[in-house]
């Protein structure tokens, strides 16, 4: 029996040395275990002398170590003392609970430990551990409350939508392009909040960011020069081809609209002829075209695969797929189409030709905005314009550096982009998707950051109950 009591406090691991394992109860879905002192404190703290002894009491402490989905419940043994001399009375206190508390130590370590993982809401963690889920959520906000990172030499900035409030839909995130950790999350993209969170920084902190990643909205690019004096604004690969893309899409859909109405004009006419009332018509080969092989005019040329192979019907035999017969169908469906790859190639190569050379990017931009502005096509005509307005940021698109990644052994070159940032606006989606939408900007904040970050610090002192709850509506009469 010694042998399986030192063991059972071997493994309920209780930060109290002055502790014996009475007796031991087990269930289907529990373990109770009756815990009290060794040594009993029979002095009084107030006086000195000797106390005697009102009796013990039993106080039942949760205490979730098990990891075979029972619960561990520790009975406490605790005896009331009096003190005749100076007539104080006191009970026996143990080192891993908190006076008045039904949860041992050990709750705020493990409920930390699993908010690490945002796959993790904070209902499943109440029913691993034990609690409630408005415990889990007061832990975390007592316990947790991260700075902000320096600001980096290369800062990303971009949105996510969360939806705090009717007014706080998206909230802003900064990255540092380098290591790719999250320097710090603001509730919402407003110029006044930007310009507020900047001026609180030191302007010697803020001179240290170089460059500065972000699309084309105007609330971020203008940051550079201005809150970050030393900054220059990078517009990313992505967002200054997205544009055009879009454009080109809305373009197919034109031209398939415009098949749908001679489809339908000719569906009116065969009505007429044949002095019928059909309302549908199969559809026709050109918007079949248009609607499953637009990727042809999409997709960059260097991506889509032109081998040939067997497609089999059903089972019962088949035909050699060519694309290239079917891109060839595609392009006759309108007289733009081939003018429209050519000229799309032809950015689409400009993003990808030039390295740390600002010089022959520009030369080669020139030529493309000049290209673009005597088209004739008004998607590229407009692009044109995007492209003269984003100009500098375009081109310092081009710069490479050396980034640290946490998922790369070793320094690499990389392009300056949003890549990093885009990779991790999945993190807040998937929590405010598990979560069922968000609310507490503060708590989604810290529990963003405690997950991303690599070693996040507790706080030593935590905040009080009173400081991490806000006041609710004042509750109106009713009848009891």
């Amino acid at each position: 029996m010694k042998d399986g009591v030192t063991l059972t406090l071997t493994i309920l691991n209780l930060a109290d040395s002055d502790v014996r394992v009475k007796e031991i109860e087990e269930t289907a879905d529990s373990l109770i275990v009756y815990v009290e002192k060794a040594f009993p404190n029979n002095i009084c703290p107030e006086c000195g002398c000797k106390a005697e002894s009102k009796g013990p009491r039993i106080r039942q402490v949760n205490h979730p170590i098990l990891q075979d989905g029972r619960k561990c419940l520790i009975n406490l043994i605790s005896r009331k003392w009096h003190c005749k001399s100076c007539g104080a009375y006191y009970y026996d206190q143990f080192g891993f609970v908190e006076k008045g508390k039904q949860n041992s130590n050990i709750i705020v370590l493990q409920v930390l430990d699993k908010m690490k993982n945002l796959g993790n809401t904070a209902v499943s963690i109440a029913h691993d551990l034990n609690i409630s889920d408005t415990m889990v959520h007061e832990i975390f906000m007592r316990y947790v409350d991260l700075p902000r990172l320096p600001l980096p030499e290369v800062l990303c900035i971009d949105e996510v939508h969360m939806k705090y409030s009717n007014a706080d839909l998206y909230s802003v995130i900064l990255l540092d392009w380098k290591t790719g950790d999250v320097v710090d999350i603001l509730p919402n993209r407003y110029h006044d909040t930007l310009v507020r969170y900047f001026q609180q920084i030191t302007i010697s902190e803020r001179e240290n960011v170089k460059y500065l990643i972000s699309d084309m909205y105007s609330q971020y690019t203008d940051l550079a020069g201005s809150l970050l004096p030393e900054a220059v604004s990078v517009i990313d690969c992505f967002h200054h081809t997205q544009p055009m893309i879009n454009s080109i899409r809305q373009y197919i859909n034109k031209v398939r609209k415009r098949y749908l109405k001679r489809d339908h004009e000719r569906l009116e006419e065969k009505n007429f002829q044949t002095n019928s009332n059909h309302r549908t018509i199969k559809e026709s080969r050109e918007v079949y075209l248009l609607r499953r092989y637009e990727f042809l005019l999409l997709k960059n040329v260097a991506d889509i695969n032109y081998e040939p192979y067997f497609r089999s019907v059903r089972g019962r035999g088949g035909y050699l797929f060519d694309l290239r017969a079917i891109e060839k169908e595609f392009m006759e469906l309108d007289e733009n189409f081939p003018k429209i790859r050519e000229l799309k190639e032809m950015y689409i190569a400009f993003t990808h030709s030039y390295v740390n050379d600002r010089e022959g990017a520009e030369k080669e931009l020139e030529h493309l905005i000049k290209i673009y502005t005597e088209s004739g096509l008004e998607i590229f005509t407009s692009f044109a314009r995007l492209l003269t307005s984003h100009k500098e940021g375009i081109l310092t698109s081009f710069t490479f550096m050396t980034a640290e990644r946490k998922d790369a052994s070793e320094e690499t070159l990389r392009r300056l982009s949003n890549g990093p940032m885009e990779g991790y606006n999945n993190q807040p989606k998937d929590l405010k998707r598990n979560s069922n939408g968000v609310s507490n900007f503060s708590y989604n904040r810290n529990r963003l950051l405690w997950a991303s970050r690599k070693n996040p610090a507790m706080k030593a002192v935590p905040y009080s109950r009173e400081e991490v709850h806000t006041p609710g509506k004042a509750r109106g009469k009713y009848k009891k």
